[in-house]
């Protein structure tokens, strides 16, 4: 009994230790899934393009790694700047987060790609750093560092500038709207590359840090044979104030005569025809891949150091259609915004309407038809039970003779029983309602009334 109550002790002890040990692998894995991230985000929250970004990131993060821990943190520097601001901001960022783990970090454009660079070590270690954002990026900045990737956000200043001098033939003059901010500064430095392969083709003028006012008294005189590039992420107005890169792009393309142009998807829809545009949301989505696979054991090293960003050709059909260009002449696989739907989704009311009216009509002949059909079919019906009625009635009347009737060979009599005989009229109008007249045949006539003697059965 001893024996049999140790094992039976020690089987529980062994499966009650296989059981904790495989619920703590399912909470060790579930818990290798739960990854925390910090998004350094250059602007505030608001700000087009950067949040087109971090929507991108976070959705891909989030479909691939369902558990992830996202935090956002803005530094603003749209609306700041110089070096007493960047001072405080580091000493900002070291009290929050110089003693919390982070198992990546993702920085979008260049003012929170520069903090890191600058403060990576003393802020967050050796974690991983996933890039996107940064204006034309050298590669030489990541010599000798270890554990940074990212996508370069480098305009497509060249394939737009193709465009338009393949759309507009009579171009030969080139105006840039911008600000002039750091960020401006990049974008404009990429810019003068793609223009100094195109001298030959027109003259290029620059229009940087003006007053909204100013940008917009200057396009009023801009002469047909013009074409604007637009992209400044802010405007003053007269008071100082800054107006946001989609709105002064609103009232710029408003008060402009010649067709304007961009870089940046943000932009389109607000005034701009298209160009081979930059989407954040997808160079976003680019980074949040590259991060997923670090997120997931593969080594960062092993990556690309920089990957180009997914730039597409897109334009604004209401101001294709404004500056006169027909869609066919994009180019291939080219994405339009704002087109209208086709003739059925147009009037898909009017058609809907009518498909409905005639369906309409048709349930009411047929409710008809079947109204109708159901009183002839009563109408049949009454006749038929009538004539059956009829029939039944005459069939009544019908008394049937069956079977062997003896009938007297000489006189015809038919024999009732062994004894009696009967005529048969007689017979035949008791067992039937048949009645019977009399009248004489010819040949009975003859035998009986010439004087003839009748012929002898």
């Amino acid at each position: 009994m001893s024996k049999c109550w140790f094992l039976n002790r020690l089987l529980y002890v062994m499966v009650s230790i296989c059981l904790l040990g495989w619920i703590a692998d399912a909470n060790c894995g579930e818990t290798t899934l739960r990854k925390k991230v910090l998004i350094l985000n250059s602007y505030h929250s608001g700000y087009k393009g950067s949040d087109d970004a971090v929507e991108g990131i976070k959705e891909t993060l989030l479909r691939a790694l369902p558990e992830t821990e996202i935090q956002v943190e803005y530094l603003d520097s749209k609306n700041n700047s110089g070096r007493e601001f960047d001072a405080k901001l580091i000493d900002l960022l070291r009290f929050k987060y110089q003693q919390r783990h982070f198992d990546l970090i993702l920085s979008t454009d260049d003012y929170a790609f520069n903090v890191i660079e600058r403060h990576r070590s003393d802020l967050f270690g050796a974690t991983p750093i996933v890039f996107c954002g940064t204006n034309s990026f050298d590669r030489a900045r990541l010599t000798g560092k270890r554990g940074i990737v990212g996508i370069d956000e480098r305009p497509s200043f060249k394939a737009t500038l193709d465009l338009i001098f393949a759309l507009h033939p009579g171009t030969k003059n080139i105006v840039v709207i911008r600000d002039d901010s750091v960020t401006g500064r990049l974008n404009h430095m990429e810019f003068q590359k793609a223009a100094a392969q195109l001298h030959d083709k027109a003259t290029f003028t620059d229009w940087a840090g003006l007053r909204l006012d100013q940008f917009i008294d200057r396009v009023r005189e801009l002469k047909p044979g013009s074409a604007i590039v637009y992209f400044a992420s802010f405007v003053p107005d007269k008071n100082g104030d800054r107006v946001s890169s989609n709105e002064a792009l609103r009232r710029i393309s408003t008060a402009s005569p010649v067709p304007v142009y961009g870089g940046w998807e943000f932009n389109l829809g607000k005034g701009i025809v298209g160009g081979r545009l930059l989407n954040l949301r997808e160079h976003g989505a680019a980074a949040a891949a590259l991060a997923v696979r670090v997120l997931r054991g593969e080594s960062i090293d092993d990556l690309p150091p920089v990957t180009p960003s997914p730039n597409k050709d897109m334009f604004d059909y209401n101001e294709l259609r404004r500056v006169g260009i027909a869609p066919g002449k994009l180019p291939a696989d080219s994405i339009i915004v704002n087109k209208p739907p086709g003739y059925l989704w147009s009037h898909r009311v009017e058609i809907l309407s009518t498909i409905s009216v005639l369906l309409l009509l048709a349930l009411t002949m047929s409710f008809v038809k079947l109204v109708n059909s159901r009183k002839n079919l009563q109408v049949h019906r009454d006749a038929l039970v009538q004539r059956n009625g009829e029939l039944e009635q005459a069939l009544s009347k019908v008394k049937v003779l069956e079977g062997i009737i003896p009938v007297c060979m000489y006189c015809k009599k038919v024999r009732k029983d062994e004894q009696s005989w009967q005529q048969m009229e007689s017979y035949i109008s008791q067992h039937t309602e048949a009645q019977f007249s009399h009248g004489i045949c010819p040949s009975c006539f003859d035998d009986n009334f010439s004087g003839r003697k009748p012929k002898q059965l």
